[in-house]
């Protein structure tokens, strides 16, 4: 009786049976190894580039809406605590409500371009107007939205009002335009595309380092800008969405080895060299060689019996890719 050895796992040892080094041999081939390395190369940049980048932009994200939030709860504190020079506002200052004094320059505001009502999405334009100061430095006033249709045929925008008085903004550092265009002159207005100090020119003192914009009830408001919308966005989400891409990859990539180390496929016959013996030899399965250690007949190849008249001969279809389907124009 032909007993047959068992390993440590359980199953039978087969004779003939490649080694673990032999099957895994195919690791060493180029194919493989560009596909590991692209697969972990992505996967390393999913985890220390993609994933920190979005988890960095929701934890900004947080800070300004708490930094929004805050600041639309506080009382107007006046002007002189949060700005007070040319050299700009501390970024944490933004959206503060400030109160300022001083007179309107009417004849010496423009109009800024390429803006859009948040209230309706339409497109809208901005007045900006100069206020002087009783100290004689010059804040720039932001006093909300016009709709493009009230600003046709070149007409002026609509006056700011005379005399002295005190406004109610929200602090606002500049926002300078990024192609520095020049003001452009229609009809009675300027219209400029950025707020910056030198949006407007030859103003008769120092312009402050920031704006404010107008809230609603202050003197001298059109539609007054509101504040941003303070959802988290979907920073989070994405951050753990790369996460989820990189470990996917390896996954898969290790999914594939541990296939072709179970379940290689056999060669394919038009990969051999036709002079070697051993290239003319069927491949030793793991099959054939079990069938041979206990004695059961296994037929030679060409050995079969022919087909039956009128019967076409079935074979047993190859596994992996079968270039023979290639089309061959020779």
């Amino acid at each position: 009786m032909t007993s047959t050895r068992t390993r440590p796992s359980g199953r039978p040892d087969v004779p003939g049976r490649p080694s673990v080094g032999a099957r895994l041999a195919f690791l060493r081939s180029p194919g493989w190894l560009g596909a590991i390395a692209g697969a972990l190369a992505f996967a390393a940049v999913c985890f220390w580039v993609l994933a920190p980048w979005q988890f960095h932009r929701h934890v900004e994200r947080d800070v300004r809406n708490s930094e929004i939030a805050v600041a639309a709860r506080a009382e107007p504190v006046p002007l002189d605590q949060r700005l007070t020079s040319t050299d700009g506002i501390d970024p944490g200052e933004s959206w503060q409500q400030v109160t300022a004094t001083g007179q309107f320059l009417a004849d010496r505001q423009v109009v800024v371009r390429l803006r859009q009502d948040e209230n309706t999405g339409n497109p809208a334009s901005e007045i900006l107007a100069p206020l002087q100061l009783a100290d004689g430095s010059i804040l720039l006033v932001d006093r909300g939205y016009v709709p493009i249709d009230q600003l046709t045929g070149g007409v002026a925008a609509p006056a700011a009002p005379s005399g002295e008085l005190t406004v109610t903004g929200r602090l606002q550092p500049f926002q300078p335009d990024p192609l520095k265009r020049a003001p452009v002159r229609v009809g009675e207005r300027l219209e400029v595309y950025g707020i910056a100090a030198d949006s407007i020119a030859d103003l008769p003192g120092p312009v402050l380092g920031g704006f404010i914009q107008l809230v609603d009830g202050s003197p001298g408001v059109l539609t007054p800008i509101g504040v941003p919308q303070m959802d988290p966005g979907p920073y989070f989400s994405y951050a753990w969405q790369w996460l989820a891409f990189g470990t996917m990859s390896i996954l898969a990539i290790g999914f594939f080895v541990f296939r072709e180390f179970t379940d290689p496929r056999d060669p394919d016959p038009q990969d051999l060299d036709p002079q070697d013996p051993q290239a003319r030899q069927p491949p030793r399965t793991a099959a054939r060689a079990a069938a041979e250690s206990v004695g059961v007949p296994v037929p030679e190849p060409g050995s079969e019996s022919p087909p039956a008249p009128g019967r076409s001969k079935r074979t047993r279809p190859r596994r992996g890719f079968d270039r023979g389907s290639l089309y061959d124009p020779s």
